[in-house]
């Protein structure tokens, strides 16, 4: 991986963890449990182009689906 799509997997992840806490009012400690539990931001490192080119809603519903699915 390059150092350009390193740093552009490490900001998705960013924008991930904000939209989805934001959306579900969750704290930091709230998500890092989640994280935890269902390993978000792994699933996210794994795929970041599919999270490259998707709106806020589009993120907290993939991860809404990949929590429920997990």
């Amino acid at each position: 991986m390059s150092d350009k799509e390193l740093n552009n997997t490490i900001f998705l992840m960013y924008l991930v963890t904000e939209h989805y806490k934001k959306a579900h009012s969750l704290t930091n400690e709230q998500f890092l449990e989640l994280n935890s539990k269902y390993g978000i931001l792994r699933f996210v490192s794994e795929c970041p182009e599919i999270f490259d080119c998707m709106s806020a809603q589009e993120m907290v519903e993939e991860i809404d689906r990949y929590v429920a699915n997990a």
